[in-house]
């Protein structure tokens, strides 16, 4: 077998680098996406229990931001609410 010319060993670099550069690139863009993520945030005109419902069906990131939980921690916190404190519906 002949040793690889330095064209080849050339050409083999570049190829290398342009894929590492595209590997790159495909990886910060799927890093980056969920900031591109164009979706409406804070849209809701409701109040009280539909606000509620709202919070947990609607963005996903919403409920976070405004409660500082995600959806299933607030549905299993208000679930020991009714069950352990005994706090019911108005």
């Amino acid at each position: 077998m002949l040793p690889p010319t330095p064209d080849l060993q050339r050409r083999q670099l570049i190829a290398t680098a342009a894929y590492m550069i595209q590997v790159i690139g495909v990886a910060a863009t799927l890093y980056t996406s969920p900031f591109y993520w164009k979706q409406d945030y804070h849209t809701s005109a409701l109040s009280g229990e539909a606000l509620v419902k709202e919070l947990i069906h609607g963005h996903p990131d919403w409920i976070w931001t405004e409660l500082g939980v995600q959806a299933h921690v607030f549905i299993i916190f208000v679930h020991e609410l009714w069950v352990v404190c005994g706090l019911k519906d108005s």
